[in-house]
């Protein structure tokens, strides 16, 4: 009996102490939930900007942009060809571009089959300042003193194949208005591993629907680093400065906080062969996600400064976006707190971890229809939760200090052909 007559008092102290830990998780889903919200309404947005008809380039008749295309390479002497002929290609005047390969650093014939495959060379040799950023940095202010006669910078890494229509596609796009335009960044070998599926679809995810989404409602797309162009009168007044690890990322917050907007340009790509193991996957995501947590101290408390300041919501936007988890620390928050309110009784949140869940499912089921990813990478979800425990591992390396630091080469794969 005495027993049984304190049953009910521990129930209450229990009930007391579960109370403040079940509203803390509470608020972290309904940040997770606000995410996951985030998700939908871009690709709502997506689906409405897909339907419409592409934006139409220059007429015939008209004046061509003067286009100097920049290929900073780091000893890419085996898949460098690839990317040369593929830019030849090109449905674009000859006599209207210039392509320059900046062979930075490079131990290999890099120039040399640069050279030989039609292309101008500038060899940049300096050991204290590797990466492409730096690569850039020297390119562009050479070119802005040597040469007055170009009106735009394309920029397509050495790894890369592009779509027959990107100069032409750039082109319009710039002449329209754009100051800055990025286009499709495609993962061109899903069929080659398992992985590289998942990182097809990755790419489709967080490039080609979030970048739809974000076209259609007026805010900055972004840029991922191959596949830019930028008029010249840009570069003039915000100088080239990114250096950092993903210096792609650091250039556009920089544009942004500086009043300019990114344009998406859909119809046209650039394919690129993403790795095909885990281990190397595993090493390109650990410099992308060190370099957006050094995106979010630098950038993001300045950006919604003088968005709110200034009452810009495209400021504001792009200063809350790079506190988006990724898809994987996504799922496994929304997980955690479904567990969490199940044990707790929660079901307050267990709802709200439900549904939170479910708009991601969406986003992400919803999303690969709409770029008609092919159905091996629908298969390639089943190993989701692998990478889930990957990304989970690489933060718990960050929060001990470990991870990279500066800029490494990633393993390279077999240049894809570039996609219709």
């Amino acid at each position: 009996m005495a027993l049984s007559a304190r049953s009910p008092a521990r129930d209450a102290r229990r009930f007391r102490h579960r109370r403040p830990v079940g509203a803390a998780l509470f608020g972290f889903e309904s940040v997770l939930a606000l995410s996951s919200g985030y998700l939908l309404a871009l690709l709502v947005a997506a689906r409405d900007l897909a339907r419409r008809p592409a934006a139409e380039t220059a007429g015939d008749g008209e004046t061509p942009l003067r286009l100097a295309v920049l290929v900073p390479a780091y000893d890419e002497e085996e898949g460098i060809g690839a990317t040369l002929e593929s830019l030849a290609a090109c449905e674009y005047p000859p006599g209207a571009r210039r392509t320059v390969v900046i062979a930075d650093n490079c131990s290999d014939g890099t120039a040399a089959r640069s050279t030989q495959a039609g292309a101008e060379v500038w060899e940049r040799t300096d050991p204290a300042q590797r990466g492409k950023g730096f690569a850039l940095i020297w390119a562009l202010r050479r070119l802005l003193e040597e040469d007055d006669s170009f009106d735009a910078v394309v920029m397509v890494d050495a790894d890369c194949t592009v779509s027959p229509n990107l100069l032409s596609g750039i082109d319009g796009r710039l002449r329209s208005g754009a100051s800055a335009v990025q286009v499709d960044y495609v993962a061109g070998n899903p069929g080659d591993s398992h992985v590289s599926a998942l990182r097809f679809g990755a790419f489709a995810l967080a490039d080609t629907v979030r970048f739809l989404g974000k076209q259609r409602l007026g805010l900055s797309c972004g840029l991922v680093g191959t596949g830019m162009g930028f008029k010249r009168e840009l570069l003039e007044r915000t100088p080239w400065t990114a250096t950092g690890l993903v210096e792609d990322g650091e250039y556009h917050l920089h544009l942004v906080l500086a009043g300019e907007r990114a344009e998406f340009v859909p119809e046209a790509s650039v394919s690129q062969a993403v790795p095909t193991s885990m281990r190397a996957s595993s090493e390109q995501q650990a410099r992308w996600e060190r370099g957006r947590l050094q995106l979010i101290r630098a950038w993001s408390p300045r950006l919604l400064a003088a968005g709110l300041a200034r009452r810009d919501i495209v400021r504001v936007h792009a200063g809350l976006e790079c506190l988006l988890p990724p898809q994987s620390l996504l799922a496994a928050g929304n997980l955690g707190s479904l567990l969490a309110g199940q044990l707790l009784g929660n079901r307050r949140l267990q709802a709200l971890s439900t549904l939170s869940l479910a708009a991601q499912i969406t986003f992400v089921l919803a999303g690969l229809r709409l770029v008609r990813a092919p159905a091996n990478v629908y298969r390639a979800l089943l190993l989701a939760p692998l990478l889930i425990v990957s990304k989970l591992g690489l933060y718990a390396r960050f929060l001990l200090g470990r991870g990279p630091t500066a800029w490494t080469r990633t393993e390279r794969e077999t240049s894809p052909e570039p996609r219709p």
